[in-house]
């Protein structure tokens, strides 16, 4: 079974792509606006405020509904995306591992089925795919910020706010491998891209953007501290979204020296977000799975056991949470594991140096 595990964990995902028929939350909105950007329309994609996605989201969503109908995308794009996610992080946890012995077998067949389980939840295809690409801009912008090219980062870093503008609040990850002033310098040229994609929108007029009100659900943390506020405007996620990026900023800081906080920072902004957030939607999981999976990937096969439980640990907890849909316990819950799980790694043997890091030398 070991020795087949990626032919299984491909067959696995491209049947669960097949039996994924349900109309995902927002695509059909979000691919007909694409088609708007294309068109050069532009004044009409935020004129009612209703839509948050980036301009770059809209596009990509465009792309995977070619093909498709009744707002479900094609059978083939589906494939394609499940097996690509499952073998992709079958194969960075082979990279960040020495590949060999069962050990490797073991943790790679781990990885497999954790995406499969993500993939029957059903992530992406419950809504917004495209913003699982964040958390993996996120962390090959501290990957190229670790070696010291700024430009790439900075570029990577507005890539991800133009497809969704919360994606600025992974920012402060940077923090993991550079200090203050360099990654503050990273920030303004990546804001800058981001904002350079919003644009065109802005001068076309009828951007509207930041008139959006959200509902408050009962089941979110907002909703069981605060159960008279039924709507929530952008000043108060202003205070989301400082809590938000201080859990990642601290994670990444106090943690710097470990590898996985590569990973760790995204997990962090992504769980926070989750945790603090007025509304309960599925998707809000996509990011999430994708930041713990890296988080398992970059551990590595040499690491102790009793982190190597902590890892598999947080990827359950969140799987759990994400197919009970239970946001805010599921959300503590992760919270919870990632702190023990780096905690964790402060007690342990010499660092072990990284090819191509020039900042630091975490360990895992």
């Amino acid at each position: 079974m070991l020795r087949g595990r990626w032919v299984v964990a491909a067959l696995g995902a491209a049947l669960l792509a097949l039996l994924s028929t349900d109309m995902p939350f927002d695509m059909a909105d979000f691919a007909a606006y694409g088609r708007q950007i294309l068109d050069g329309q532009l004044s009409g994609v935020y004129a009612d405020g209703w839509t948050q996605a980036g301009p770059v989201q809209l596009v990509i969503t465009w792309l995977l509904m070619i093909g498709g109908s009744t707002g479900v995308p094609a059978a083939a794009a589906r494939v394609a995306v499940n097996t690509g996610l499952t073998l992709g992080a079958m194969a960075l946890c082979r990279r960040f591992g020495t590949g060999r012995g069962p050990v490797a077998a073991l943790r790679e067949s781990a990885t497999g089925l954790l995406v499969i389980l993500w993939l029957a939840g059903p992530v992406p295809w419950d809504g917004h795919p495209a913003e699982l690409l964040v958390p993996l801009l996120w962390t090959y912008a501290i990957v190229c910020q670790s070696r010291k090219r700024t430009g790439t980062a900075a570029a990577l870093l507005g890539v991800s706010v133009a497809i969704a503008p919360w994606a600025i609040l992974g920012f402060p990850g940077l923090l993991a491998v550079a200090g203050p002033r360099a990654a503050l310098r990273t920030w303004v040229l990546g804001g800058t891209v981001g904002v350079a994609f919003y644009l065109p929108f802005v001068l076309a007029g009828n951007f509207h953007m930041f008139g959006h009100v959200w509902p408050v659900d009962d089941d979110t943390l907002i909703g069981l501290l605060l159960p008279g506020l039924t709507t929530v405007t952008w000043p108060l996620r202003l205070v989301q979204a400082v809590l938000v990026a201080g859990a990642c900023a601290a994670v990444a800081w106090f943690f710097r020296r470990q590898r996985i906080v590569w990973a760790a920072a995204p997990a962090a902004a992504s769980l926070t977000r989750l945790f603090t957030d007025p509304v309960s939607l599925r998707y809000y999981w996509t990011p999430i799975a994708v930041a713990t999976v890296l988080v398992f990937a970059l551990l590595g096969d040499d690491e102790r056991p009793r982190r190597q439980m902590f890892a598999l640990l947080l990827g359950y907890l969140v799987v759990l949470g994400g197919l009970s849909t239970r946001q805010v316990p599921g959300a503590a819950a992760g919270l919870v594991a990632l702190v023990a799980l780096l905690v964790a790694g402060e007690i342990r043997r010499p660092a072990v140096p990284v090819p191509g890091d020039t900042v630091v030398t975490p360990a895992a």
